[in-house]
C-alpha cells in the first residue's frame, strides 16, 4: 500500500511538472536523413520529437530541458521499415542575458541493434541586434561509443526575417572542423540551408526546407562505399516538411 502511495504522488508531481512546462511536439519528413555529412538514408524518413521546457525553477538557476528525437525509415534502405534511432537529451542553459550558453547532453541509441552513443555539448550564440543575423558555435564531444574522444566543433550564421504576419523565412550556413582521436584532424562538412515557415494557429505551425551538404576534405569525410558496405557522404541535397505543436 505503502510502495502505492508514492507511486501515486511522484505520478502526480511528474504531472504537475508538466502542466506547468511548455511542451512542443515536432513531426519532420525529409527526403534523407544526413548527420553531420554523413548519409544514414538516401531516401525518405520520418522524424518525430519531442520536448519538454521551461520547467519551474528559478530564473536564476537558468532553465532545463528534456527531449527525445527519432528517425524512421519509410525508404526501408534494404534494411527494412523501422526506427533506426532514437535520441535523449537533457538541455542545461545558462542565466546570461547578453548571450546564448548552454550545455547538452545526448544518447544515441538504435533499436535495430548497436551499442549507445554519448555525447556532451557545449553552446554559445547571440542576436545581433534587429538584424535577425544570429551567429554560434558548438563543441560537441563524444562520451563513449563511436564518436567517443571525437570533438565536433560547428560554427554557424543564421538569418531570419518576418514577410508577413504568418510567413517567416529563414536561412543559414554551419561549417564543421573535426578533431578526431583516432585519425586526422580538419575540415569535414557545411551546410547551407533555406526555408520557410507558416503560422497556422497559436499553437500549430508549418515548415519547410531546401539543404545543401558539402564535403570540405574527403580524407576528413570519406565517400560512402556501397561495395563495401561503409557510410560516408553520399547525397548532396535534401529537404524537409514538418509540422509542429505547441502547448
Amino acid at each position: 500500500m505503502k510502495k502505492k502511495t508514492i507511486m501515486i504522488t511522484a505520478a502526480a508531481l511528474a504531472a504537475g511538472i508538466v502542466s506547468a512546462a511548455d511542451v512542443s511536439v515536432t513531426a519532420d519528413f525529409a527526403s534523407a536523413y544526413i548527420f553531420r555529412g554523413v548519409t544514414f538514408n538516401d531516401g525518405l524518413v520520418f522524424q518525430p520529437g519531442a520536448k519538454i521546457s521551461g520547467l519551474p525553477i528559478p530564473e536564476e538557476f537558468g532553465s532545463i530541458a528534456l527531449g527525445t528525437w527519432a528517425n524512421f525509415d519509410i525508404n526501408d534502405n534494404g534494411l527494412g521499415k523501422e526506427f533506426t534511432e532514437v535520441d535523449y537529451y537533457v538541455a542545461y542553459t545558462l542565466p546570461v542575458t547578453n548571450a546564448d550558453l548552454g550545455v547538452t547532453y545526448t544518447e544515441y541509441t538504435y533499436p535495430q541493434g548497436g551499442a549507445a552513443d554519448r555525447e556532451v555539448a557545449f553552446s554559445a550564440g547571440k542576436a545581433i541586434g534587429e538584424t535577425g543575423l544570429y551567429p554560434s558555435i558548438a563543441l560537441n564531444y563524444g562520451l563513449e561509443g563511436v564518436p567517443e574522444k571525437d570533438c565536433y566543433i560547428q560554427g554557424g550564421l543564421d538569418f531570419s526575417m518576418s514577410l508577413t504576419e504568418e510567413l517567416s523565412f529563414s536561412t543559414g550556413i554551419k561549417v564543421a572542423y573535426l578533431i578526431n582521436d583516432s585519425g586526422t584532424d580538419g575540415f569535414s562538412d557545411a551546410v547551407a540551408k533555406a526555408g520557410l515557415g507558416y503560422t497556422l494557429t497559436e499553437n500549430w505551425s508549418l515548415s519547410a526546407s531546401l539543404n545543401y551538404v558539402a564535403q570540405l576534405d574527403d580524407d576528413i569525410l570519406p565517400d560512402a562505399d556501397a561495395n563495401a558496405g561503409t557510410l560516408g557522404y553520399d547525397k548532396e541535397i535534401f529537404a524537409t516538411l514538418g509540422l509542429a505543436c505547441s502547448f
